[in-house]
Order: C-alpha cells, then structure tokens, then sequence
C-alpha cells in the first residue's frame, strides 16, 4: 500500500490512515480464527494476549454497566463496514453519500470492529475480548464517501460525497429507545462521535475538506469529531506530517503507541507528529510551533473482523492476487493490525463511553459538549516516557509553556478509569459559565468574552476549595474552538466543478494560569498562541490555596466572539472513593468483569 500523500482539487486519492507493517509494506494481515475466551481483545497481541478494553480503563465503565447505551457512532470514511461479520450484524444504519460507490470495505470493518464490536450470540458469561469493540452497545452507523479505489490503496472522492457525508452525520437527529437495568429510556439528539480513519497531506490544515470539517464541528459541538493523525514518519519525513482532516481544529487528533519492547509505552514510529507549521489569514505560514496530536491510543499488534471480499479496497483482483478461503467468511480474523486508523476508533470509542454515561445518569448537554470531553481525556491521559510539552522557569520563577502539549504525544495516552473518575466523581460542570469554586477533580464548561477596555484582560477564575498539598501534580487543560463558519456547498454535475468553501473568521488566544490564592504569586501559564489547546502539568511546591485562572488575553485574528471552552483538572493522587456516584451492582448480558457498582439511570419520561 502506497503511503505518499497526495493533494487533489475535488476528484483525487486520499490515503487511508492505515499502516499494515512497521516497514510500510503493503502486505495485509492474515485472516484466522481465533478461539481463545477472553485472552484478547479487538486488540490482541498473541499468547497470552493483552486486552487493550483493559489497558486504556473501559473496563471501568463496562463495570458500572456502560458500554455506550444511548450513543449514535458514526464512521465515515472510503467504503462501509460489512455486517456479515459476528462482530458488526447488528450494524442496520449505512449512509453512502451521492456518488459515492457505497462498497463493503476491509478497512472500513477492521474500524468499525474496534470500535464498536459486538457478538451477540456469543456466551455472555465467558465473552472474548477480541469480539468486543471499546463501545459495543453503541448505536454504530457507516458512511462512505469514495467513489472508487486504486491499487495503491488509495480512493476518489468528490466535493459532493465530502459534504454529503459530514453533513448527514453533523446535522442529524436520531431517536431510539434502549432497556437498560429493566428501565426502558427514550433518546432523542445528535450523533455522538463521528470517527474518521483516513487523511492525506494538508500540514497547514488549509485544505477545503479539513477546514470544512472544523466548521462542521464547531457549529454542532454536541458531535465530537475523532480523526486518525496519519502515518507518515520516516527517517526522511520526521515532523510536520500530520494530515488532514486531523491537521485541522476542533477535532481530537489521534496518535498511536506502539507495542516494542516496552509494551504499549511508547509512540509508534510510523505515527505522524509535530512540531507543525500553522496558518492564517492574517499571520500567514508560521512554521514549526503547532503541537497537533493531541492524545494517543494503542495502534499496532491489533486484531479485528476480517473482510475479503470483492469489494471496496480489496478490487476485483482479489481472488487472484490475494486467494484466501476465508473471504466472506463471519468469523475469521486479521490479526497484527497496525496504523492511527485503529488508534482513533478506540479513542471515539471512549468519547461514546463518557457521553453513554452522561445520558444514564441524566446530565445536561454541557456534559457531552465536544471542548468538554476532548479536555477530560487529555486531562486524564497517561503521560508517558519522555512526555515533554516545553515547560521551562521564566527569570520570575513561573513554569512557562508555549507549546501546549508535546509534540508527539499530544497529552499522553488514553486512560478511560481516570477520566471516569474525573468525569463522574468530581466537579462536574461549575454553576453558570464564569467560573466558580471546584473540588481536587472535574470539570466545567464556561465562556469567556475578550474585554472591551484597554489594558483590561478578562479572566474566570476557579478556586480550590480545599487546601492542597506541596509534592502533589497538578493537571489542567483548556480547550475551545477555532471561528471556522459553515461550509458552503456548489453542487455542479462535473465534480471538477463543485466547490467547497469555509469562511475562517477569527481564532482567540486563550490562556491558562495557576496562581495562589490572593492572586500575588503567578505558579504557572500555559500560552500557546498557536494550538486550540493548554495544558499544565507540575508539582505544586507549597502547600496552600490555589486557583485556575483562564485568561483571553488577546485575539490572534479576525472579530472576537464570546468563546466557549472546556476546562478540565486533576490534583494526583485521585480520588478514590466511588461512593459519592455509583450504587448497586447490576450485570447486563453476564458482561461485567469486575464487580464495581453500576450508574443509576434517570428515566425519561
């Protein structure tokens, strides 16, 4: 499979985000049967397997009886998921986009698998791992936008299949019932998550497609957009290779760990990273101080449904090129999966856990607004070795950063027990959206206008409400939008002639600051002018009160708007009381694997 990018104007090649071998070869992983109960994973990685449901903390939400309930899913990328697998037959809802071709697609199931995979016939006291997808229970829909394939594994599309696809999903409501606990609950809102495993070369996040998606996102922030960061390091392509549609803003990029010699603990060297040059408007190409991954999930030594026929990227050679008995087949597996494009649907997977949890406790649509959930699981991601987002002392002793994250792995690895714990059993969203008190853990959703006064900088400030302790890390992120408007649409028969526009109508620099309590000591600040994101992380050296102060010092360009955010924090060591939410044990379908007390569901009327 050929991993060299490609820009096109309307009808082009867009690269999978996909990686099949370390050495970027294009041999496809083998299909097999796997018989083992419950030693591996959508992720597997041999004798004796690793659970990667597990390694990232869903078993923390399937414990409390969570597994994406009251979600809608959707994946959107070149060909559909396959639904004659037993791990994607209750897949009923396919969008192909007009003029797209609508065909099965091998990738589209290997994805559609980790995300949402599910065996229904399978004995529910001894579940395999590798049958269940990080939200199974989902509502999983499949988009295609190609309107046909190439032997290096790249794909057409059009302006219209573009717009059509991200449109549908971005835009539409879905109403469902689900039996949860004995209580049926009705649903009504958004898609969820929309995940999307596939890119190509826009460094810059310029192209119409990625600033299309970045409108689409910030005009509907209940849909949290999760897009795979791509594939493209080499020894001759170092940074500065992330793609779009991930290259753009208001998404969840999504870097992969690899699994060497220490297992899952460090970046996969295939995964695109920063730093990455920035663009706009006014400031034209500034290069090199983007940090554009911004968290990271298990991307290689995966397994996942296997699909071999004739359709979508495997062409009509297939039976020639490629003989394999197994094609069709509903229950073989293709096994050492490796790529973002696996990485990513774990992480959407996760978006769809926390918001599955928001609706069966009944909270209210600030929880499930997209700068809220990408700052909670970049808040809780694991740090790992050698996690490094440039903060240094300035001459007045406060830790200063301006790169936000680090460049690789964005704020570390996808930890779902943390970010349960965050998500649920802190803070959960500050009365009104100016600020207010919070406890050790949370999060809030506010909005912050720029001052009208000269030499004024508005700020919202969030005070500790217990006093905290010398040696403890601290954690805060920030995240909010950048002011892309709605994509305009020109249809015309000769896809060469349909275009795609988004206005980019302005970015605020937002700020983040840890201070004392009387506001005379400035601990720390995270500043980047470039990234639509802050992050801290440092060990507090006194023991006392402390506040959070988010700041909108200045506008980088165009008219400044009252800018919503998401905020997020964590004094370590957690909380680690359960009590204060979860009650009752209840086990669905005989899947709980620990013991932990289930959420109570608000019925709907």
């Amino acid at each position: 499979m050929s991993h060299s990018p490609k820009l096109f104007p309307w009808i082009g090649s867009v690269l999978l985000a996909l990686l099949l071998t370390p050495d970027h070869g294009s041999a496809q992983p083998a299909a097999t049967t796997l018989t083992q109960p419950g030693s591996a994973v959508i992720s597997w990685d041999g004798a004796p397997g690793i659970s990667i449901n597990s390694l990232v903390g869903a078993d923390t939400f399937y414990g409390a009886g969570v597994f994406g309930q009251a979600t809608v899913v959707a994946n959107v990328e070149a060909g559909l998921i396959w639904n004659g697998h037993e791990t994607t037959s209750t897949l009923q809802d396919f969008y192909t986009a007009p003029g797209a071709a609508g065909e099965f697609d091998m990738h589209a199931t290997w994805v559609g698998s980790v995300l949402a995979g599910y065996n229904p016939s399978a004995d529910p006291n001894n579940y395999p791992y590798y049958q269940l997808g990080i939200a199974p229970l989902t509502q999983l829909s499949s988009g295609a936008i190609a309107t046909s394939w190439s032997d290096s594994g790249s794909f057409d599309i059009t302006a219209r299949t573009l717009y059509s696809a991200y449109n549908h999903y971005f835009t539409s409501t879905w109403t469902h019932n689900i039996n949860y606990g004995g209580i049926t609950l009705g649903f009504t809102g958004p898609t969820d998550v929309i995940n999307s495993s596939w890119g190509f070369s826009d460094p810059t996040g310029v192209d119409p497609i990625t600033m299309a998606i970045a409108g689409f996102a910030r005009a509907n922030p209940l849909t949290t957009m999760v897009a795979a960061a791509g594939n493209a390091t080499t020894t001759t392509n170092p940074t500065n290779n992330v793609g779009g549609p991930a290259s753009g803003f208001n998404a969840i990029s999504v870097g992969a760990v690899g699994n060497g010699t220490n297992v899952f603990q460090t970046i996969a060297d295939f995964s695109s990273r920063g730093p990455q040059d920035y663009y706009d408007p006014v400031h034209g190409s500034v290069p090199g101080v983007r940090a554009p991954v911004d968290i990271v999930a298990p991307g290689t030594s995966l397994v996942s449904a296997y699909y071999g026929g004739q359709t979508g990227g495997n062409g009509v050679t297939l039976a020639t090129s490629q003989p394999d008995a197994s094609a069709g087949a509903n229950d073989f597996y293709s096994l050492g999966l490796a790529g973002t494009s696996f990485a990513a649907p774990i992480v959407a997977g996760g978006v769809s856990l926390l918001k599955s949890a928001s609706y069966l406790i009944g909270m209210d649509d600030p929880s499930r607004d997209s700068r809220v959930i990408k700052a909670v699981l970049m808040n809780s991601a694991t740090k790992l070795p050698g996690w490094d987002n440039g903060q240094h002392l300035d001459g007045a002793g406060t830790i200063v950063t301006t790169q936000s994250v680090d460049w690789t792995q964005g704020a570390g690895m996808l930890n779902l027990d943390r970010a349960f714990q965050q998500y649920l059993l802190g803070t959960r969203d500050v009365p009104g959206t100016g600020g207010g008190a919070i406890a050790e853990t949370g999060w809030d959703f506010g909005s912050i206008a720029i001052s009208p006064t000269a030499g004024l900088m508005a700020h919202n400030d969030y005070p500790f409400t217990l006093t905290l302790q010398s040696g403890s890390t601290l954690d805060v992120t920030l995240t909010w939008f950048r002011n892309f408007g709605l994509p305009a649409f020109t249809d015309n028969a000769d896809p060469n002639l349909q275009t795609l526009e988004t206005q980019d109508l302005g970015f605020a620099n937002l700020a983040l600051e840890i201070w004392n309590f009387d506001f005379t000591k400035l601990y720390a600040t995270s500043s980047s002018l470039y990234n639509d994101v802050q992050e801290l992380e440092f060990t507090l050296p006194d023991t006392g009160q402390y506040e959070i102060r988010v700041t909108y010092p200045s506008q980088m360009y165009g008219t400044p708007v009252e800018e919503s955010y998401g905020l997020a924090w964590d004094v370590a060591p957690e909380p680690g009381s359960w009590g204060l939410l979860l009650i009752g044990v209840v086990c669905l379908g005989g899947w709980t694997r620990s013991r932990r007390p289930e959420i109570r569901p608000t019925p709907t009327p």
